[in-house]
């Protein structure tokens, strides 16, 4: 199951952001962060050992959350790659 998340700083690195989602509970098993023009569009696919329940809470835990000065946005997604 997958998760996006955008909202976080450029500079943001993989290793950043699978640390507050352990924290949260999550099984991480990769993170890629897509690279943007625009800084505010950067955007992370995580991909967490769950199911579909499992990946809505997370999403729902992270979306709206306030990191490092800036709001976080999360959605899950049911496909698999």
């Amino acid at each position: 199951m997958h998760i996006s998340i955008s909202g976080f700083l450029p500079e943001t690195t993989e290793e950043e952001l699978r640390t507050p989602l352990e924290e949260f509970g999550a099984v991480v098993k990769s993170i890629r962060i897509e690279p943007s023009e625009d800084d505010h569009n950067y955007m992370a696919i995580v991909d967490v050992d769950t199911d579909e329940a499992g990946c809505r809470v997370l999403a729902d835990k992270i979306n709206g959350k306030v990191w490092k000065g800036r709001k976080l946005r999360a959605r899950y997604y049911l496909f698999e790659k």
